[in-house]
């Protein structure tokens, strides 16, 4: 059972491009975002504002001013939603670039800046970040948290750490929910995102009527300028960067979960099926026995690394002793993260062969 999929859709949600100034520039744009801003952020020696008052048109402004290396710079950057600077109401319109959408879109951008004295297109500035996107459909809520929860529950990955929401931040209007429906993992360059799309559109009043009675899973890799050039290759100009990334979305996400779920791709079953296929394995005792316990501890633990851990310490494994008895379970083709026993879905297909599957 692969909870009802429907679909899936990928592409670029949200890219940023970035420009030094001189401080008259910097000066000249902060006049005449008076009217326009909506938040500020001061500390000592540098300034930062960030514009919403183009938002609904696509883009947000942030404008900033620091000391480096005892010289004071002057930035800004630029964040655009591609498709809704081309006139795109939906909130789930994914962009995939082409030549001639591309100059539509940079000669709109412009034409906005222009009114608050940027004084370059946002094709001549660097991309500093891109988010390249996959939304998954599904007919019923249930398997979206599953495969939330079973990301929750995945490897976190070497130099990246799990994020949470927290209320003092005011990026949500109900950290607790946006926890429970979503999961992150950043490093200095990167960020993997993986969250109840249905849900958070709720939250925040933009439930999307042409998809009405369907479910999304967003998986969205948000990468900084060295993350891209590391997963697109070193393109030529931003156009290139954007289309890379809507082509390679999909590989992008894949590339992520697979090492979320090193050997660990197999089907989610519920806890107490998966606990009955191994006891009715032809392995050892002690090995049915070790990988029980692994299979509650994942239960048990916030991740798959310390569920591990936990069975390493219990029975006195080597990290090779380990991965062999993931691989036996993998054989299997059950992931040790299980569903709750309560779940509606009896098993759930790995998001690595769902995504697969539709390339």
């Amino acid at each position: 059972m692969n909870g009802q999929f429907i679909d899936m859709e990928s592409g670029v949600h949200t890219y940023s491009v970035a420009m030094t100034l001189t401080k008259e520039e910097f000066y000249d744009i902060d006049a005449h975002l008076s009217a326009l801003r909506t938040e500020e952020n001061y500390w000592t020696g540098g300034k930062r504002c960030t514009c919403h008052g183009f938002y609904e048109q696509g883009i947000v402004l942030y404008l900033s001013r620091f000391k480096s290396g005892g010289h004071q710079l002057y930035r800004l950057k630029v964040r655009i939603e591609p498709c809704r600077v081309l006139g795109s109401s939906s909130p789930l319109a994914l962009y995939q670039p082409n030549r001639k959408s591309y100059q539509q879109l940079v000669k709109t951008a412009d034409r906005m800046l222009k009114k608050i004295k940027v004084p370059r297109s946002i094709d001549d500035m660097k991309i500093c970040r891109e988010d390249m996107t996959v939304d998954l459909y599904f007919q019923t809520e249930e398997p979206v948290r599953q495969y939330v929860r079973a990301c929750q529950k995945g490897m976190v990955l070497p130099h990246y750490k799990q994020e949470r929401f927290r209320d003092a931040e005011h990026k949500t209007k109900n950290a607790e929910e946006a926890n429970r429906g979503s999961c992150r993992q950043t490093c200095k360059s990167a960020s993997f995102f993986v969250y109840n799309k249905s849900a958070q559109l709720k939250m925040v009043g933009r439930d999307s009527l042409e998809r009405k009675g369907q479910y999304i899973l967003r998986l969205e890799a948000e990468l900084k300028r060295a993350a891209l050039k590391k997963r697109l290759g070193e393109q030529p100009d931003n156009y290139h960067y954007l289309k890379e990334g809507g082509r390679q979305a999909k590989k992008v996400a894949e590339w992520y979960l697979k090492r979320i779920f090193k050997n660990a791709d197999g089907e989610h079953l519920r806890f107490e099926d998966a606990a009955i296929m191994v006891e009715q394995s032809n392995w050892k005792e002690k090995t049915q026995r070790q990988i029980t316990y692994l299979l509650r501890k994942v239960s048990d633990s916030r991740s798959l690394n310390a569920a591990i851990e936990k069975t390493k310490q219990k029975y006195e494994l080597s990290a090779g002793q380990m991965e062999r008895l993931l691989i036996k379970l993998r054989k299997l083709d059950i992931s040790p993260i299980t569903l709750p026993n309560t779940s509606k879905n009896g098993r759930l297909k790995s998001l690595i062969r769902l995504i697969k599957e539709c390339f």
